[in-house]
């Protein structure tokens, strides 16, 4: 008898000490997200193991002389074998299992790693840079591995740089104090005149000033370790883009060549030139008729599709509306060829212009379809007592098949002003933008300052957008405002303002984190709706709200939204354990006036048909029900 009491006591201690080490990870792991730049623990790697003849790179130092070009050269290989294996390597004079790297002096176009007696010696040069070498070689090499990577003695890769022009070659001078922007725009508009990359100094500071420039980007551009410092203090135009990615082709009007559309066309009506994104609007119909602060009485209808040139529809990009007329219709021809835009250094001297609805958009705007934006970084000073607001420092707009991966940004300072309503709102203001963007990816990104610090603005707002994709991100949001359809968050860690919804297709949410009020936000202001499934499978939540839901919800059912508002039609979770003791809810009460059946609902929301859940958990045996409110909701969970 007494060995069965205790085996009890011990059990419920056992029990009881598994969730107080909950309570310690969770601040163990705030006190990690306070300090800025925190990776997502769910990323991917290629690679468990990079060893040397067999011996681990954990037993291994990266060598490399005095000086900026080598300094860089030495946290680009270190980052680099931490982004293909996850391992951190020291920098630190070693002669013996080390990463030596040095400079060549007979070929300025060369770069070199070769294996020499359990050695691993990296050459490059000023001209070309080492960095730029490292990096294309982890891409070639490390990235498109499996499972392990040995460097065996005698083991070689070289490389040699050619036709690319460089920023000095037009008069860079790359010092941070003189303005360099005319050398940038000339540089660019050389290199797509002759097809040749563009290459900036690995040592440089590229000051950019106000003035009214912006460099188009048509050809591979590597800034690598360059940094550039954008001055906003005083801007000619603050609608200017510092670069533009641009299409090789331009847009083509084809209104008059298409009739109107059922949500159900498989095909336009028309020929195109070649594959393209078309952008439909009937201005004649409203959506998206916000309620709030910043009411307004809507946009026009607009939906983005993809096309082929026989005028057939992406079946992956279906409609999302009736278009009983189509008042225009927009083709842009997308390029086949993939176009990679790498590194740099980024600072943003920020405004400090009236804190008003003026937006700034000096950053890097992206039209081109096929395009790879990679290991960019951003981060931003000057920022005072008023501000005006940022669009994004990296946007994406009327393109396809866009890659935004291994980049860091930085959230922006909140600023206050009086909205449409005539209360006080606080504005908007991202360094991440999407619009009318389908399959637009962003991997392994994460922000410089801490995810879950509400004194900095959501990092992300996107628009008209379909299939968009968080995959290894630890950023403050995944935000949807007039639309999405289809929306996947995995190996992700998302902050204060977390997952921000509405649309339709499947929402997937899968191995995430979310630290934030609720763990989905299904957004109020343009009536809490997604018409579709949502799937939420081994994710974490940690409310920072005392109450908190996993799927918030509002909606007076008493405004017209310029739709039928939906919550979610079929749920499904699979392995969710939510930070909080005792009773949790599904869904918000979303309407607390409709309280009964006989309740007359305006504009009456459409509840869940089904919901089911597996492997439920929370601290101190928690339950789930579906929401406080049993007159919207008669599903039970199965």
């Amino acid at each position: 008898m007494l060995s069965r009491i205790i085996a009890v006591i011990m059990s419920v201690i056992s029990v009881f000490t598994a969730q107080f080490s909950q309570l310690f990870s969770e601040a163990e792991l705030k006190a990690v997200l306070a300090k800025g730049g925190y990776e997502s623990p769910y990323i991917v790697r290629p690679l468990s193991e990079i060893t040397v003849n067999g011996v681990s790179v954990d037993e291994y130092r990266i060598s490399a002389p005095e000086g900026t070009l080598y300094s860089y050269a030495a946290q680009t290989l270190s980052d680099e074998i931490r982004k293909a294996c996850g391992k951190n390597i020291s920098v630190g004079n070693a002669a013996q299992n080390a990463f030596i790297i040095n400079e060549t002096l007979n070929d300025t176009d060369s770069f070199s790693l070769k294996v020499e007696n359990g050695n691993i010696y990296i050459t490059g040069s000023s001209e070309a840079g080492i960095s730029r070498g490292i990096s294309d070689f982890a891409d070639e090499v490390l990235l498109v591995s499996e499972g392990s990577f040995d460097f065996r003695d005698g083991y070689e890769f070289s490389k040699t740089f050619s036709d690319y022009v460089t920023y000095e070659d037009f008069g860079a001078v790359g010092d941070g104090k003189t303005d360099d922007s005319d050398a940038i725009v000339k540089a660019h508009e050389y290199a797509n005149a002759n097809s040749l990359s563009v290459f900036a100094n690995e040592t440089a500071t590229y000051y950019i000033g106000g003035a009214d420039k912006t460099a188009c980007i048509m050809t591979d551009t590597d800034w690598s370790t360059a940094r550039f410092i954008i001055d906003d203090t005083q801007v000619e135009n603050r609608s200017a883009w510092i670069f533009n990615v641009a299409p090789s082709q331009g847009v083509i009007n084809i209104t008059d060549k298409v009739s109107p559309l059922k949500i159900n066309a498989v095909n336009i009506g028309t020929v195109l030139e070649g594959e393209s994104l078309v952008v439909l609007t009937d201005s004649n119909v409203k959506r998206y008729i916000r309620k709030g602060a910043n009411q307004n009485s809507g946009s026009n209808q607009t939906d983005v599709i993809l096309v082929d040139k026989n005028g057939n529809i992406s079946p992956d990009t279906p409609l999302i509306w009736d278009f009983d007329a189509v008042t225009s219709a927009v083709a842009y021809p997308l390029d086949t060829e993939v176009l990679t835009v790498k590194g740099g250094f980024f600072t943003t001297v920020a405004n400090n212009a009236a804190s008003e609805y003026s937006y700034y958009t000096r950053g890097i705007q992206v039209r081109r379809s096929n395009t790879v934006i990679d290991g960019l970084y951003h981060d931003i000073t000057n920022e005072g007592k008023t501000g005006a607001p940022y669009s994004a420092f990296v946007s994406l707009s009327c393109c396809a098949d866009v890659t935004v991966k291994n980049c860091t940004f930085t959230g922006h300072k909140k600023y206050s002003t009086t909205g449409s309503a005539g209360t006080s709102v606080t504005m908007g203001t991202y360094d991440i933008g999407a619009a009318t963007a389908v399959n637009a990816s962003f991997i392994n990104c994460s922000q410089t300052n801490d995810i879950t610090d509400s004194d900095f603005w959501g990092i992300a707002g996107t628009n008209y957008c379909k299939n968009l994709v968080y995959d290894g991100c630890a950023l403050s949001r995944f935000d949807a405002h007039q639309g999405v359809l289809n929306a996947t968050v995995r190996n992700s860690v998302l902050g204060h303002h977390g997952i921000k919804l509405i649309g339709s297709g499947t929402a997937l949410i899968e191995n995430t984190t979310v630290l934030a009020e609720d763990f989905v936000d299904l957004r109020s202001d343009y009536g809490s709706t997604w018409n579709g499934e949502m799937i939420i499978r081994n994710c974490r939540f940690y409310p920072t709200a005392i109450a908190s839901h996993i799927i918030k919800a509002e909606n007076s059912e008493d405004h017209d939204f310029g739709y039928t508002c939906y919550l979610p039609q079929r749920i499904t979770i699979d392995g969710f354990f939510i930070h909080r003791a005792g009773i949790n809810y599904l869904f918000t009460k979303v309407n607390s006036k409709h309280t009964s059946d006989s309740y007359n609902a305006e504009y009456p929301v459409v509840p869940p048909e089904e919901i089911t859940v597996r492997d439920f958990s929370s601290l101190f045996f928690g339950e789930l029900h579906v929401s406080k409110n049993k007159a919207i909701f008669k599903t039970e969970i199965s």
